[in-house]
């Protein structure tokens, strides 16, 4: 299986290097570029054609969320996955809504950088959980008034806020895949989103499930 090419985007030299020697070591991950503000990442990656774009989101000028808005327009088959210290959930919804696959914190492990790199270049979704726990209120006690999402919903909800994808979450619900985006689809449409990033996001907002 081919390496994913990885373009990383920090204004800061130290940082984007750093990350590049912790990606570097892992043999699936391939560094192919690193660019230190939006314009310089729309620049490389029309070059370079990575497998994935890692954003901070604190670059000068144009910041990452609309870098992210750019570059998925102009390269919708390249995802994007957010690498930042903005653990607020506006930040997370921002990026999501710009096109992000994914919101990761810079205080991940190395273990855990490489494996969300892997997950969403092969097209997974994923949400750090530390985001909603820093930015939400933990439900207290049984929600009031009744669910908008059936249990089964609840249940695939869950498994997208641990990080599965449609495959893992298929595997451990014992469903067809089929059946996995029929109860996404309509638990997006109950939540008003488009994503299983965002529908994570609502699902913990109202305490339809935990991190």
């Amino acid at each position: 299986m081919p390496a994913v090419r990885v373009l990383i985007v920090d204004d800061h030299r130290v940082v984007a290097e750093a990350l590049a020697r912790v990606l570097a070591a892992d043999p699936a991950i391939e560094i192919v570029g690193l660019a230190s503000s939006g314009p310089h990442a729309l620049a490389l990656t029309r070059t370079l054609l990575p497998s994935l774009v890692l954003m901070d989101i604190g670059l000068p000028g144009m910041d990452g969320v609309e870098a992210t808005w750019s570059l998925r327009h102009q390269h919708p088959h390249i995802p994007v996955l957010v690498l930042t210290m903005f653990d607020q959930e506006i930040y997370a919804l921002e990026a999501l809504r710009a096109g992000a696959a994914g919101y990761l914190l810079k205080t991940a492990s190395a273990a855990d950088l490489c494996a969300a790199v892997r997950a969403v270049a092969a097209g997974g979704r994923l949400l750090d959980p530390r985001v909603s726990l820093a930015a939400l209120p933990r439900p207290s006690g049984r929600i009031p008034g009744p669910s908008p999402l059936s249990r089964r919903e609840i249940q695939v909800i869950q498994e997208v806020v641990a990080g599965r994808d449609v495959a893992a979450i298929s595997a451990a619900l014992h469903l067809s895949p089929h059946t996995v985006r029929n109860h996404l689809k309509s638990a997006y449409r109950k939540l008003g989103v488009h994503t299983q990033t965002e529908a994570a996001v609502h699902a913990l907002r109202r305490g339809l499930a935990r991190a």
